[in-house]
């Protein structure tokens, strides 16, 4: 297991109020325009820091364009190839939501991709805040990869077509969830906000997200990324996919909750011999199929967080962030001009 330091840091704004950028709180804005607020009392609301810009707990009337959509929920979640009834194809574009996370080494200026994360709009990439913050002495994290199915090919062709090629956009900036714990992998999240526009394509789409809590226990979700999975000795060039099933949080407060508390904005994932997200796989995606509307979607339920050192063993599963408890967060925190995407 990853760690076993049991301390936690508890999300940092009360009930009904959001951790967001201060020029995002109309509320706090007004009271500070018309000088009814101390700057003692603003001391209180800080909740963090997004580069020098204060984050504010500031309550959900507050907010400004609460209501703005995080992207088009009209154009996301449905592969260009795919046949959505018999949800068996696993070639190039059948999981176009998919990015490697490319870390640049400070001394040679080359780019190795030790994580994953998921497209949510052109602008912003979703991950986990354990990968976002895997930069240390030697590396930075520098850019994303997208594009990507076969790591070994550029472009990847299949019998009858050709990809594009894969496009590196650089990382403009990177927003950790301001309750981040290393240690217990509390708020395991963040948002990466590139430079330039990523242009939709046959192997480049926005997956959904839920704006709403659903039950997910007891429904299958799809792993998906470039990392090994058990019995696998080299990193494989091919995008995986693994189905695993949701299960009651119980299950894994049996396996780490002595040291590592299990939440409810996390998703306990797997527990099968010899299927497992093992290393290579951090902030990737985990997507549930949903065909009970008029058209079929993948939608995002999850995002790797931790597991076990004895990956794929039987019993002991991994766990994930659950994406439907931050939605408003992604939402808030994702910049405004970028939030009805399409």
């Amino acid at each position: 297991m990853a760690n076993t330091d049991s301390r936690q840091q508890d999300y940092p704004c009360t009930a009904g109020s959001y951790c967001i950028p201060l020029s995002a709180c109309k509320l706090v804005i007004k009271l500070m325009d018309t000088s009814c607020l101390a700057s003692n009392k603003l001391r209180d609301l800080t909740c963090g820091y997004q580069g020098e810009e204060p984050m504010i707990c500031c309550p959900r009337a507050g907010i400004k364009n609460e209501q703005g959509p995080l992207l088009n929920q009209n154009s996301c979640g449905q592969p260009i190839l795919y046949n959505w009834w018999s949800n068996q194809y696993s070639g190039i574009g059948a999981m176009p939501w998919v990015v490697r996370i490319g870390f640049r080494n400070k001394q040679s200026g080359a780019i190795t991709y030790p994580c994953c994360g998921s497209i949510i709009s052109q602008h912003v990439i979703l991950t986990s805040a354990h990968c976002a913050l895997a930069q240390n002495a030697r590396q930075t994290i520098s850019s994303v990869r997208v594009g990507e199915f076969d790591t070994s090919t550029n472009p990847d062709c299949a019998k009858s077509f050709c990809a594009h090629p894969v496009k590196d956009i650089a990382i403009s900036h990177v927003i950790i969830h301001p309750g981040y714990e290393p240690k217990t992998f509390r708020h395991n999240i963040a948002l990466l906000v590139l430079k330039e526009n990523l242009n939709f394509s046959l192997t480049a789409q926005p997956v959904c997200l839920r704006k709403t809590i659903m039950q997910l226990a007891g429904l299958k979700g799809k792993l998906v990324g470039w990392g090994k999975i058990p019995g696998q000795t080299e990193t494989p060039s091919v995008q995986q996919t693994l189905d695993l099933p949701i299960l009651a949080r119980v299950n894994c407060t049996q396996v780490y909750g002595d040291v590592i508390p299990i939440t409810v904005d996390q998703l306990c994932v797997g527990g099968e011999d010899r299927k497992d997200a093992c290393s290579g796989f951090g902030g990737a995606p985990l997507l549930h199929f949903d065909n009970s509307g008029p058209q079929p979607r993948y939608f995002q339920v999850g995002i790797v967080s931790f597991g076990s050192d004895k990956c794929g063993t039987a019993g002991v599963p991994s766990v994930y962030t659950r994406v439907d408890r931050y939605t408003d967060w992604i939402r808030y925190n994702t910049p405004e001009q970028f939030r009805a995407e399409s």
